[in-house]
């Protein structure tokens, strides 16, 4: 059964170069304080909360390691190629 840990990313509402309103991500806290904290100091101050998996670095290793393995296949195939030439 996985454990779920509550994120908040903290996002402020800024003008970009061109006019336009742009969302911008400024902090991440685990406190549902901090972040209605935040909320409170400006209008345009909001944050989202997220779920994430207790043991979400277990997932980024494995995906590391994915990763890897697909380098590996990638070299094994030019190998090949270069071997067939």
């Amino acid at each position: 059964m996985a454990n779920f840990i509550k994120l908040h990313v903290l996002t402020t509402l800024v003008i970009g170069a061109k006019g336009e309103v742009i969302s911008k991500n400024v902090g991440v806290t685990f406190d549902v304080f901090e972040a209605e904290a935040h909320q409170a100091q400006g209008i345009e101050n909001e944050f989202e909360t997220f779920s994430v998996a207790g043991d979400w670095q277990e997932d980024a290793a494995q995906s590391s390691l994915i990763s890897a393995m697909r380098e590996f296949r990638d070299m094994v195939a030019e190998m090949q190629q270069a071997a067939l030439r």
